[in-house]
Order: structure tokens, then C-alpha cells, then sequence
């Protein structure tokens, strides 16, 4: 039981990181449709500084926290993200010239993770956490409809599907931080 409440305060401790990655994400999926034309271009670019700055903290979380269930899956999706990350913002061309692809496989991953990681919660009867099932499967679906339309559709249609699918991301994301803090606030309770 001890390592249980362990593991739940080192999982909490960065509620905050990923309620502002969350918010962040949210912003992003509002900027899309307030700005759909220049939104291509820079999007492009905001997403690669998103996705090295995930990279980033799920690599803080996987090496510090020494009891977190899939520390290695989570290692190696962050050292993946800040590569590809770097890549793209090196690169910006290529990265307005295959966003769709980058962003689908992107959120499609963040989806999968959302899933897992609720559903391993929801073991342990963590409330809400079926919401949080929810929201990734809706994100996995966006996520798909992103990566199987661009060459059907046109580019209009990507960028509806990807402003979307950030809203449900960040939304997702923001729900899951403080279902978090709340773990947090209990297990200090107790």
C-alpha cells in the first residue's frame, strides 16, 4: 500500500505541467479557426515548438519519477518528440509540407497514451477517469480523420479536423491535470 500512495504522489507532482501544456494546446486549436488561412504556416511552426516542449516534459517525468507505470514508454515518445521536434524546426518547410502527417501520427500517439493511462488509473477507481477514456478515443478518431482526409479533402478540411482535434487534446489534457490535482490533494489528506 505504501508504494501504491508513492507512486500516486510522484505521479501527481506535475499536475501543473500538464495543465499548462493542456491550455497551450487548447489556445492553439482556437488560433486554427480564428485564423484559418495564416494559421497553416504558422501552425506549422507552433507545432513543432509543441511538440519539442512535450517531448521535453515527458522526458522530465519519465527520469524523475521513479515509480510511474510506463517510465520507459514515456522515455522513448519524449526522446522521439524532442527529435522530431528539433527536426522540425530546423526545417520549416518541411514541416508545413507534411503537418497533417506529423500532426496525426502526433496526437494519434497522444490519443493511445491518454487511453492507456486513464484506463490504468481507472484500476485503481480514480473518479472521472472514464471521461478521460472518452476524450482519448475522441482524439485518436480526430486524429485518424487527420492523417486519412489530407489528399481527399484539401487542406481546408485538415486544418477544420486539426483545430478540433487540439481542442479535444487540450481539453483532455486539462481535465486529466486536475483530475491529478485532486489525487493530490486527497492523498495529502490522508
Amino acid at each position: 500500500m505504501a508504494t501504491l500512495m508513492t507512486e500516486f504522489k510522484s505521479l501527481t507532482r506535475y499536475w501543473w505541467v500538464t495543465l499548462v501544456l493542456g491550455i497551450a494546446i487548447c489556445v492553439s486549436g482556437i488560433l486554427v479557426f480564428a485564423y484559418p488561412g495564416a494559421s497553416y504556416l504558422g501552425l506549422s511552426a507552433l507545432f513543432a515548438v509543441l511538440m519539442f516542449v512535450s517531448g521535453v516534459e515527458q522526458l522530465v517525468m519519465a527520469f524523475t519519477e521513479r515509480y510511474m507505470a510506463g517510465r520507459s514508454w514515456t522515455a522513448m515518445l519524449g526522446c522521439l518528440e524532442v527529435i522530431l521536434g528539433i527536426m522540425l524546426i530546423s526545417s520549416p518547410g518541411i514541416t508545413a509540407l507534411m503537418l497533417p502527417i506529423f500532426l496525426g501520427i502526433w496526437l494519434l500517439s497522444r490519443g493511445i497514451g491518454l487511453i492507456g493511462i486513464a484506463s490504468e488509473m481507472s484500476r485503481f477507481k480514480v473518479p472521472g477517469m472514464g471521461w478521460t477514456i472518452v476524450l482519448g478515443i475522441l482524439l485518436t478518431l480526430c486524429a485518424l480523420m487527420i492523417l486519412f482526409r489530407p489528399l481527399v479533402f484539401g487542406v481546408e478540411v485538415v486544418i477544420a479536423w486539426l483545430g478540433i482535434a487540439l481542442l479535444v487534446a487540450g481539453i483532455a489534457l486539462v481535465i486529466f491535470a486536475f483530475q491529478l490535482f485532486g489525487i493530490r490533494n486527497k492523498l495529502k489528506n490522508m
